[in-house]
């Protein structure tokens, strides 16, 4: 039995004469498909200059949620504020890692770090949270604001939280990934 061939750029494959399910015009088909700029295939794929993609054309809903997610925020007193939040299944546990920054309004004092934490929610089962977060944190500030990540059993979700400090406007940023069992992708 013959066996068919790949095109150059995308790998498509091409069947050789008897294992033909379609006609030769099919064939010059994939050649002309081949022979454009496209990427992806695992030989001589045509590369996309950072000039090509609009900015924000790529986001992480659109590859993955293990890629980094973003959110930003803002605190104005001593209070605690949900930035984001992730929703757990049943049957589901979640790490969630990232990084954050807060820079005070005026700018002449910030805090930062990054996090881990891990949640699971069992079958017929609220969300609780695995040990403790485990965060790393840098602060310039008179008082002490903070990043926190929790178990919101009232909505089964993990809730990541700026803590923001009396009388001063923080601007908080976090980027932030996530990665499940079972994998979301299986699914």
């Amino acid at each position: 039995m013959a066996v068919g061939d790949r095109t150059p750029n995308m790998s498509i494959y091409k069947p050789t004469s008897g294992e033909e399910v379609y006609g030769a015009s099919f064939g010059s088909g994939l050649d002309n498909i081949d022979s454009h700029d496209h990427t992806g295939g695992p030989t001589n794929g045509v590369q996309i200059s950072t000039d090509a993609i609009e900015d924000g054309a790529v986001t992480p809903p659109k590859l993955s949620e293990e890629i980094f997610l973003e959110a930003t925020g803002q605190t104005t007193d001593g209070t605690t504020t949900e930035i984001a939040n992730y929703d757990v299944a049943e049957a589901e546990a979640v790490t969630i890692a990232g990084r954050w920054v807060g820079l005070k309004s005026d700018t002449t004092e910030a805090n930062g770090g990054n996090f881990v934490a891990t949640f699971r929610r069992p079958t017929g089962g609220s969300i609780t949270q695995v040990g403790v977060t485990v965060r790393n944190s840098n602060d310039d500030s008179s008082g002490t604001p903070y990043f926190d990540v929790s178990a919101d059993a009232g909505n089964e979700r993990i809730s990541l939280e700026m803590h923001g400090e009396a009388a001063k406007t923080i601007n908080w940023h976090v980027i932030y990934n996530v990665v499940t069992w079972p994998d979301i992708t299986d699914t």
